[in-house]
């Protein structure tokens, strides 16, 4: 069973289990419309059927790669979430050849009217879902629909379906997103007339966009007609989501895989930026106070706290020399996930070699500095 099916696993079992106590039979309220929704145990478990059905692990696994790859094959047809943000923004579904250029000058794509591709295609159909409708692909966005804010970091909130099933949908993507602690990526989509020619005359203008806030999750009777909380994202963010998601499912359970690091994290920590420096002696400081250990073993695991910072080395699991024999891998050298703290004894001694596989097991015990970051960005940022 490969890493994405034991988290699968588990994450069907407990939201199962979840929304079955949680949610009560009564009436909800599709938020934006205020319609009207009779909510029934009955229906709950239907859609937990239709959704994520207990026992059908690989089946599920089988769909969720299915539906990336589906929605990967679109994301090169994506505009940047500037250009973007300008298009929602126009408040009106009339282009003219100005807007029009503006908008490409900034990164948009503009994609005519394809009536054999459902993303380009005039549907009134706010919601698109992906294999076997269990979870959302696309989502289409009508200026004056719903809550038209869009805002200056490309977050915005979309309108919850009128029905049981199509509620739970969407708690599902939130569910899913947090225990595999991966994105969850879908593609916004909006429409404008402009008149190519005469069978022509609509094009779309789309972009990635990420699920975002998943702590309405505590009780889903309270949050099950909440709308879906957005984020626009650059296609390079939507592939690597797309591609960890890929990793969890041929990676061995023993392999940590991680989430991408922020880039604007991932180069203020950077070998460079943290060698021999005040932010380096912090995160050296951090490591003492826990008191953390050397992975090696010709120290015997040395306590930090028992040496001197100057004796505390920053360590690259794949070393500087091997990277440069390796072009394609020069720009990851010196980021935090390949790096990680050591005695300087055991760093000299390692040289130019790769750590061995139980010296790799001592490193992802206790975390690269990437993994630091994740978890303990605050705490290294304040000693």
């Amino acid at each position: 069973m490969s890493k994405l099916e034991l988290i699968l696993n588990d994450s069907i079992k407990s939201f199962n289990k979840k929304a079955v106590s949680e949610i009560r039979s009564g009436i909800f309220y599709a938020k934006g419309n205020e319609k009207k929704v009779n909510v029934t145990t009955n229906q709950i478990k239907n859609a937990l059927k239709k959704i994520c059905p207990n026992s059908k692990t690989k089946i599920i696994a089988k769909d969720m790669l299915e539906h990336f790859d589906d929605l990967e094959k679109r994301i090169p047809f994506c505009s940047s979430p500037g250009s973007f943000r300008s298009a929602w923004k126009f408040r009106s579904k009339i282009l003219n050849k100005f807007d029009a250029d503006t908008l490409v000058q900034e990164g948009a794509q503009l994609i005519p009217n394809n009536k054999n591709l459902r993303l380009f295609s005039a549907i009134q159909q706010g919601v698109e879902l992906g294999k076997n409708q269990r979870l959302v692909s696309f989502l289409r966005h009508s200026e004056g629909n719903y809550d038209d804010d869009l805002d200056d970091e490309g977050r915005f909130e979309y309108q919850p379906p009128s029905d049981a099933t199509g509620m739970l949908r969407y708690r599902w993507c939130q569910f899913l997103s947090q225990n595999l602690q991966i994105p969850f990526i879908v593609i916004a989509v909006m429409w404008f007339e402009y008149r190519i020619n005469d069978t022509s005359n609509l094009v779309f203008v789309a972009s990635p966009a990420k699920i975002i806030e998943s702590n309405d999750l505590s009780n889903l009777n309270q949050s099950l007609s909440n709308p879906l909380k957005l984020k626009l994202i650059t296609r390079t963010e939507a592939y690597n989501a797309i591609n960890l998601l890929r990793s969890l499912h041929e990676t061995d359970l023993e392999i940590e895989t991680r989430i991408e690091l922020d880039e604007s994290l991932a180069r203020e920590y950077a070998f460079d930026r943290i060698n021999s420096v005040s932010k380096g002696k912090k995160i050296k400081r951090w490591a003492q106070k826990k008191g953390l250990d050397c992975p090696g073993t010709l120290c015997n695991h040395i306590k930090f706290d028992q040496l001197d910072s100057r004796k505390i080395a920053f360590g690259h699991i794949i070393s500087q020399q091997w990277i440069r024999s390796f072009t394609f891998l020069l720009d990851k050298k010196d980021h935090p996930d390949n790096l990680y703290l050591t005695c300087q004894s055991c760093n000299s001694s390692l040289g130019d070699k790769f750590p061995d596989v139980s010296l790799r097991k001592e490193i992802e015990k206790r975390g690269t500095i990437g993994d630091w970051l994740r978890k303990y960005e605050k705490s290294l940022r304040e000693n």
